[in-house]
């Protein structure tokens, strides 16, 4: 029950917290099979949940048995579909209890619910992945036993990936890529089943590094260099907020790939590139967004908004700065910061929408009650409006920029992002 409750407002706030999701190919998520989702673990309890809200089937997830915790957090985590995996942290003397875990994990796909787990094993911000722990494919091997391989079961590798971890109104790509089919390794389990949870683990991780802009943490700097401007090459309108479209994703990771087969001098020289045209874009006051010229900005949306937005503005301003200070003063890691302030965000939202009500009530009756959902959605169109205004304020100052041919002619010659 509290799972679906928390859904719904949590899909609302997403597309709040986010400028745009990106959900590229979610056709591959099969709908009436057993499967098992398995991601790069960057962002907090963001990522499981990012896959599970944006999909009708119930997904059940792995967490840390610290994580999930007691008391009313802890009936809430358990209700919310959460299973506990304790580690060695959580003491040697209760990992044995991972296997009731895996049971109620097997019980769940034979009825027709999916598994998220992070096969990382822990949580850190970072492009990349860390050794993959065997849980998944262990897991996989164990439900074919019980059912005499007479099921198909498969794990579906996701790439989650996020512009910037913790910073309001960035960006997530969520690629769902390839689907590994257990029954393809039946004849390696017979003959060693150490090998063949070697491999399917091997298998997974070639899977989730398909679908992220991998990045080592040598390149961060001059990726992210790069990573700025190529989100400039592509046209992207206001909405959708929701889209499929794969374009960002693809030069990203062309861009992360690119700068991972250079070697130290051929990154150097890259890096004195890059930044001798962000001087350059400094020196004639303008900027990337303008000179790659992919998008249009209309002042008559603006003007035509500006009430919807002032409106909204009002209404969202008093639970936005509670949250935004609730979350910085109560959030002790930067890999939380994220999913924490979500959460923060969806309760403080709920006691102010009962304010409203109350208030509202005295002049509307009844009729209040709209009231929470009517700012809600103002206060989403505001954010968007903001970021609508923010790139039309970009392309009004380069059209008062000078030797914009020469910028030009310095962006071509980037690598990828010149092509």
């Amino acid at each position: 029950m509290l799972y679906r409750f928390f859904r719904y407002p949590l899909f609302i706030l997403y597309i709040c917290f986010y400028r745009r999701i990106y959900l590229i190919d979610s056709k591959k998520i099969r709908q009436d099979k057993p499967v098992i989702f398995t991601s790069n673990h960057s962002n907090g309890f963001l990522d499981p949940l990012m896959i599970a809200v944006f999909q009708w089937r119930h997904i059940w997830f792995w967490v840390g048995a610290s994580e999930i915790g007691s008391g009313i957090k802890g009936f809430i985590m358990r209700t919310c579909h959460s299973l506990p995996i304790y580690r060695q942290k959580e003491g040697k003397e209760n990992m044995h209890k991972n296997e009731q875990t895996f049971k109620e994990s097997r019980e769940m796909l034979y009825k027709g619910d999916t598994l998220y787990l992070a096969p990382e094993g822990k949580c850190i911000i970072h492009k990349k992945l860390l050794p993959l722990k065997t849980g998944c494919a262990r897991l996989a091997f164990k439900m074919m036993e019980e059912k005499d391989w007479k099921i198909d079961l498969k794990i579906l590798c996701t790439g989650v990936n996020y512009t910037y971890h913790d910073r309001f109104r960035s960006e997530v790509y969520i690629k769902f890529g390839k689907t590994i089919s257990i029954q393809d390794y039946k004849e390696l389990y017979e003959q060693d089943n150490f090998a063949a949870i070697k491999k399917v683990t091997e298998d997974i991780r070639t899977g989730i590094t398909e679908e992220m802009v991998y990045v080592e943490e040598e390149d961060e700097v001059l990726t992210e260099k790069m990573l700025v401007l190529g989100r400039n090459n592509v046209s992207r309108g206001a909405f959708p907020i929701i889209s499929n479209n794969s374009a960002v994703l693809e030069i990203e990771q062309k861009i992360a790939n690119y700068i991972g087969k250079l070697d130290t001098t051929q990154k150097q020289q890259l890096e004195t590139q890059v930044d001798t045209y962000n001087q350059t874009l400094v020196k004639y006051n303008t900027n990337d967004y303008g000179i790659a010229g992919k998008n249009t900005r209309n002042i008559a949306w603006l003007l035509l908004g500006f009430p919807i937005w002032l409106v909204g503005s009002l209404l969202g301003k008093l639970p936005q700065i509670l949250s935004k200070k609730l979350t910085l003063k109560v959030v002790p890691y930067p890999e939380f910061i994220a999913s924490f302030g979500i959460t923060i965000a969806f309760f403080i939202w709920a006691v102010y929408g009962l304010l409203l009500i109350g208030v509202g009530s005295i002049w509307l009756g009844w009729e209040a009650a709209v009231l929470p959902f009517l700012a809600v959605g103002l206060q989403t169109y505001g954010y968007h409006y903001e970021d609508y205004f923010q790139d039309w304020k970009l392309l009004q100052q380069h059209k008062k920029a000078s030797n914009s041919s020469e910028l030009k002619t310095m962006r071509a010659k980037l690598p990828v992002i010149g092509e």
